[in-house]
């Protein structure tokens, strides 16, 4: 599989879940419908809270099934039936991958620490080094997974995030990195906007003229991208 794989906003929280009570309660998994729903409505773990109603959350099971990504399995004197994911195995990722993986689809790009903690309440990731490793291979992987998105000088809390997403919204989070504007506000008003706690708000009260300069450039320069690959996407 080469192609670039691209999901909206529901489907990533829907796979993160599914992923995640894979590793954390597989004597639980498949889920019920209702047991996705709590997942993705659950307010630890998770960026942006959402509260979702079953019939949302089924008509993002039921696109991902006809995509291949998820099956309905019905146990032998069951009447209601369980999803599972099938993404992780059709990219054939590891365990550890699959962890961090599932962290980045549930809250968006973040540092490395987060990302080593966090996920290895799925899947043991030892050290950073190791988590490197699982980073590099997602960045190597046909098609691609994850990619750093801190601006190339940045040599502390660099953030990671994946890419199983559409290119306007990869563009607004590497701005967003490099301006400490955060999604939500470079985001348009008639998107889902995650309010990340790891990014905080611009304070245009205490930057500078000409850092206010850049920032209002870089902001134009983001608006014209989006609206480009809003074209494109169409």
């Amino acid at each position: 599989m080469s192609d670039p794989i691209i999901f909206d906003e529901r489907q990533q929280r829907v796979l993160g879940v599914l992923i995640e009570k894979s590793l954390t309660t597989p004597h639980s998994y498949p889920l019920t419908l209702n047991q996705v729903v709590v997942g993705c409505n659950q307010k630890s773990s998770r960026d942006p809270v959402v509260s979702w109603m079953e019939d949302e959350v089924d008509e993002v099971l039921t696109g991902l099934g006809r995509a291949g990504f998820a099956t309905q399995v019905h146990g032998a004197g069951s009447r209601v039936g369980k999803w599972r994911q099938e993404l992780t195995g059709r990219l054939a990722l590891t365990g550890q991958a699959m962890a961090v993986l599932a962290e980045m689809l549930l809250r968006g790009p973040q540092t490395l620490g987060e990302l080593r903690t966090r996920a290895s309440r799925m899947k043991d990731v030892p050290d950073l080094s190791t988590l490197e490793d699982v980073l590099r291979d997602l960045a190597e992987h046909s098609p691609p997974l994850a990619s750093r998105f801190s601006p190339e000088g940045v040599r502390r809390g660099v953030r990671w995030g994946h890419l199983l997403q559409p290119e306007s919204a990869i563009q607004r989070q590497r701005v967003a990195e490099e301006t400490g504007i955060t999604t939500s506000e470079a985001r348009p008003h008639n998107e889902t906007s995650p309010q990340s706690t790891d990014t905080q708000p611009l304070n245009t009260q205490s930057a500078g003229p000409g850092r206010l300069d850049r920032l209002e450039k870089l902001v134009q320069e983001l608006q014209y991208r989006v609206e480009r690959l809003e074209q494109i996407e169409q």
